[in-house]
């Protein structure tokens, strides 16, 4: 049996868990209750999970995590954009 189809379905979940976030950050424009601290971690451990998958040349599982990685790099993004300034 082939897992690597495991790899791209969590991927793809993983990429789309944050689309209702996005939504409602860029429809509302309120992001005062999104915690910093999350998007950075997970950021980190993707940049980490990417420099494994680069190592190891499984280039199926990096590109399988970059909508991920490109959706929380989108919230982080209008996380500071929108945070008011104190």
């Amino acid at each position: 049996m082939n897992y690597n189809v495991f790899f791209i379905i969590a991927g793809c979940m993983w990429g789309i868990e944050l689309i209702p976030q996005l939504i409602k950050t860029l429809k509302t424009k309120k992001v005062e209750d999104i915690s910093l601290f999350f998007p950075f971690l997970c950021l980190s451990a993707y940049l980490c999970f990417f420099i494994g998958c680069i190592g190891q040349e499984n280039w199926m599982l990096l590109f399988s995590h970059l909508l991920p990685f490109v959706n929380l790099t989108w919230l982080l993004i209008l996380i500071l954009k929108y945070r008011k300034k104190k």
